[in-house]
């Protein structure tokens, strides 16, 4: 993340993509809301009405594999409209004559199809997100899991660079994991501390049981033994 969660309270905006903090990380969804509370607006794309879209000002409902021709029409407008940063542009980016002939052929009008968002919504989130002092843009396994990850985030990065949302206090890029934690035990390492190893390291004795077979969680879930038990492709 290239800003503190905490930053986000202060954010003028937040853009949040393939990413549902309420479910995720309730204390991101906090600092979220706490944003919203201080005036901040809210963009939501996701192609579901997920809890955070509660609380957007505007929520696009993009179609499944919509992410980079979405991103890629946002990043024309706000070079059509002249609302990106020139001065942090040509001194702080690369390759920018390039991506500019890339969305040239990306207008709000000719994306509507392939993405099921209005030209008048994609131009107005483009808008709503150049206009803000600040932004600060998350995303999460709904972006990183798909088959076009690397490409989305990249695209993601773009409006951040066009419009100078980095380096600053509030503003940035954040992609955010999975589930709470899974960043640190990246960081920080972890190890499978079986029984067998903990009794190799203690020298004292462990008593061994048995895993849970497919009826444990079966029943905690309160499916069928035969219905855990179906192959793929039967149930």
């Amino acid at each position: 993340m290239s800003n503190a969660i905490t930053e986000i309270d202060n954010t003028d905006l937040v853009f949040i993509f393939g990413y549902n903090p309420a479910d995720s990380h309730p204390i991101v969804a906090n600092h979220v809301i706490n944003a919203k509370r201080n005036g901040a607006k809210i963009i939501v794309c996701d192609p579901r009405k997920i809890e955070t879209a509660r609380i957007a000002d505007m929520h696009i409902a993009l179609k499944n594999g919509s992410n980079i021709a979405l991103l890629n029409a946002i990043g024309h407008v706000i070079i059509e409209e002249d609302l990106y940063d020139k001065s942090f542009v040509a001194s702080r980016s690369e390759g920018f004559d390039e991506y500019r002939k890339i969305v040239e052929g990306y207008t709000p009008e000719s994306v509507e199809t392939i993405t099921g968002v209005s030209a008048q919504e994609i131009r107005a989130c483009a808008r709503m997100y150049a206009g803000a002092k600040s932004a600060a843009i998350l995303w999460g396994m709904g972006v990183t899991q798909f088959y076009q990850g690397v490409e989305t985030v990249r695209s993601l990065t773009s409006p951040a660079i066009l419009t100078g949302n980095l380096g600053k206090p509030s503003v940035g890029v954040n992609p955010v994991r999975g589930q709470n934690n899974v960043q640190g035990a990246c960081d920080m390492g972890r190890g499978h501390l079986s029984g067998l190893s903990i009794r190799e390291v203690s020298g004292a004795p462990r008593e061994v049981r048995p895993g849970l077979g497919r009826r444990e969680p079966a029943g905690a879930y309160r499916l069928s033994h035969q219905r855990a038990a179906a192959p793929r492709g039967a149930r």
